[in-house]
């Protein structure tokens, strides 16, 4: 699936490997990939922290300290800085999508669509009847655009911002399962994106509010997981790829990032829904020169996702 994400540049560099970077509070989430033929090897994958007495530059500081490769680099929104909705394409001339997509999108996203960059991306044809195409679109806002690429724009090779999704997307085309279709369900403190995958193709994104009536904290502090919401939310979910798609069903479940978090919902999952489902070591996903604990999973997997870009062009 080719997708063009936010319109920054005109073509990605060419190369056997990839940086990914996801920012946090305080530090860079940092992997870098290399290509051995089609197997993805992870040379690194660690935080760095970013010094605020450099302020612009602080990004462009942390990486040059780490020394990385001078090869393309991604980096990856976070969720707050954008917004995801499945849309019917207008009836345009491509060149005239995005501009007529901005119209579709101005009453549907929650901050001014005067302050969006917009994007969009193919999904396969759906079981429609005389109803257009659908497609994602991404209503992403300008600042948090414009805060990435000047963060970065000193970095050689920095060529791509992407949304959590796709990097998701790069991430579940990796499981075994994957060529029969799996669903990828990631985990966030109050949130969870599910996304469905069949091979290397997108299907379908859901967010699920994972605390609903449930504010009890469990043992390590996080907030317990409503288990029924979330397989509610997902049989909706596979539900729709099923009846839209006329794709055989999924039955596997692939639950991220690695931790005590992950097995338990996991396990509650197995019990409810009767699927296989497991969770996503990243030591088993990708050939890692160091092995990386579940903390380190946790806040570099979307930075991983990112380094596993392979599309050519940047939304």
């Amino acid at each position: 699936m080719e997708c063009r994400v936010l319109g920054l540049f005109k073509k990605t560099l060419a190369g056997k490997g990839r940086v990914g970077v996801a920012f946090g509070a305080g530090h860079l989430a940092l992997a870098v990939l290399r290509r051995d033929g089609s197997q993805p090897v992870l040379d690194r994958c660690e935080i760095l922290p970013l010094d605020s007495s450099a302020g612009a530059d602080a990004a462009l500081t942390a990486l040059r300290a780490a020394g990385i490769p001078r090869i393309p680099v991604s980096t990856v929104l976070s969720s707050e800085d954008y917004q995801l909705a499945l849309v019917e394409a207008p009836e345009v001339p491509a060149a005239e999508l995005r501009a007529a997509m901005r119209w579709r999108l101005k009453d549907s996203i929650d901050f001014r669509i005067e302050d969006a960059v917009i994007d969009v991306f193919d999904v396969p044809d759906q079981n429609r009847g005389g109803h257009g195409r659908m497609m994602y679109a991404v209503a992403a806002r300008r600042s948090a655009v414009n805060s990435h690429a000047q963060a970065l724009a000193g970095t050689p090779g920095f060529d791509a911002i992407d949304v959590p999704e796709l990097c998701l997307r790069n991430l579940a085309a990796l499981l075994p399962m994957a060529s029969a279709g799996v669903a990828l369900l990631h985990l966030g403190e109050a949130t969870a994106s599910i996304v469905l995958v069949r091979g290397k193709t997108f299907y379908l994104a859901r967010h699920v509010d994972l605390s609903a009536g449930n504010d009890k904290a469990n043992a390590q502090g996080h907030r317990r997981i409503n288990a029924a919401g979330v397989v509610l939310e997902l049989q909706r979910s596979l539900d729709y790829y099923e009846r839209h798609f006329d794709q055989p069903p999924i039955t596997r479940i692939a639950v991220s990032p690695a931790g005590a978090r992950a097995d338990e919902l996991a396990r509650e999952l197995g019990r409810e829904t009767g699927f296989e489902v497991s969770t996503l070591d990243l030591n088993a996903l990708v050939s890692c020169t160091t092995p990386i604990d579940a903390s380190a999973q946790a806040s570099c997997l979307l930075a991983v996702g990112a380094a596993l870009r392979e599309e050519h062009r940047s939304l």
